[in-house]
């Protein structure tokens, strides 16, 4: 078993080293790398040169992964049959249909990607990678209706868009070389009061939320505008780190948080003024270690469980209702979850980008045809309809393509 926060800092540590970007094609995108990492996001294997980092250790569709003596998962088991549906035949669930996949463009840039987008579908934010002189910033991108509608630069080392709400304001991250809070609105950048911390997620009244402190380390906080100072979020006794990750329109708010010498779980901080450390659900009998939730919407939370044993780590896919406490397993075909819809329906990544609608009738969203070899999927965006995400495909010689998938 490993453990994954120790693993986050082991990765920010090795990363921070490259954090002004040579010129050229950079071969590591350290604001997204630490967000990702921090996140959970993803299974994914970073390069640069002889070192690899795993910044987190999933499996792609779910299941055990255990760890040998020189940190290679062993095989999947064989995923447990999950019973079909019932359907009537006079109300068919509801589903998306005709989806279709585009690349966004990128004003000629070859390498791009997405790292955020609004309710509605309409903003997408991300960030491009034409060859710059050494220490120069970045682009970031504001794309709107599938047409880029700004280009961003930011100061710092390394900079990121981690969210940006349906009036089109963005909130982010910087390096400088330590992390700040940044935010765009009416075409001008600001930072966060606040100090060193991090700006992940706004809603349509521009209340932002992430952390306060040093990455991996802070404390949970909002900003109830662009301007505000930050609240650090109430917490119980003895926690020692923690983050807000989400925030839906009604104002409640997603995150982690962690006590010394413990990796983070799922915490809800409520508009009626309540917080709680989320429940620990059970798999197949067992309770869980751990909920590392991704997502928050309209009363609805997705994630996935964690039970560690002396031998293996393994996980399963949950969606959540705050109202009635109670979790709903996800059949393994539904993917990790990356996000949910004001519906329920849920976004997740298989082998592709696959949308979960009613009685679990899954969808899987088409690839990208143009790119060359092997690609990977990630999920950064789902509309409140269900029916427009945005994320990136990966692929060889670490080629990404920004790319909106939309159905009806």
């Amino acid at each position: 078993m490993t453990n994954n926060l120790d693993d986050d800092r082991y990765a920010a540590a090795l990363l921070r080293p490259l954090a002004g970007e040579p010129s050229g094609t950079p071969r590591i995108d350290v604001a997204r790398a630490m967000a990702e990492g921090r996140r959970r996001r993803r299974s994914r294997w970073w390069a640069s040169g002889a070192a690899v980092v795993a910044l987190t250790a999933t499996t792609a569709a779910g299941g055990t992964l255990a760890f040998s003596a020189v940190g290679r998962p062993s095989p999947e088991p064989r995923p447990v049959a999950t019973p079909a549906p019932s359907v009537t035949a006079a109300a068919p669930p509801a589903r998306p249909r005709d989806c279709r996949v585009t690349r966004l463009p990128t004003g000629g840039v070859e390498k791009a990607l997405v790292t955020g987008g609004d309710p509605s579908g309409r903003w997408v934010v991300g960030r491009s990678y034409p060859t710059l002189s050494s220490g120069a910033a970045r682009p970031l991108l504001i794309w709107k209706d599938g047409a880029i509608a700004e280009t961003v630069r930011i100061g710092g080392s390394d900079q990121s868009f981690e969210d940006i709400n349906s009036r089109g304001v963005a909130v982010g991250l910087t390096f400088e070389p330590d992390a700040r809070p940044y935010a765009y609105s009416n075409g001008k950048v600001s930072q966060l009061k606040g100090g060193e911390g991090v700006a992940m997620a706004v809603n349509d009244a521009g209340v932002a939320v992430g952390s306060l402190g040093p990455v991996y380390e802070g404390m949970p906080a909002r900003w109830d505008s662009l301007t505000a100072q930050p609240r650090k979020l109430p917490v119980p006794a003895g926690t020692e780190s923690g983050e807000a990750v989400d925030i839906d329109e009604a104002g409640n708010i997603l995150g982690t948080i962690a006590a010394k010498g413990k990796e983070k779980s799922g915490y809800l901080w409520l508009t009626d003024g309540t917080h709680r450390r989320m429940p620990l659900p059970d798999v197949d009998g067992t309770k869980a270690t751990m909920f590392w939730p991704e997502s928050i919407r309209n009363g609805w939370v997705v994630g996935r469980s964690v039970i560690d044993t002396e031998r293996e780590r393994s996980f399963a896919y949950f969606r959540y209702r705050i109202e009635t406490a109670r979790y709903e397993r996800l059949p393994m075909r539904s993917g990790m979850p990356d996000g949910v819809a004001a519906n329920g329906w849920i976004i997740g990544t298989a082998q592709r980008p696959v949308i979960t609608s009613e009685g679990n009738v899954t969808t899987m969203l088409p690839g990208y045809a143009k790119a060359k070899g092997r690609q990977d999927y990630l999920v950064e965006s789902f509309s409140d309809d269900g029916l427009t995400a945005a994320g990136y495909s990966s692929g060889e010689g670490l080629s990404n393509h920004p790319l909106l998938w939309r159905c009806r």
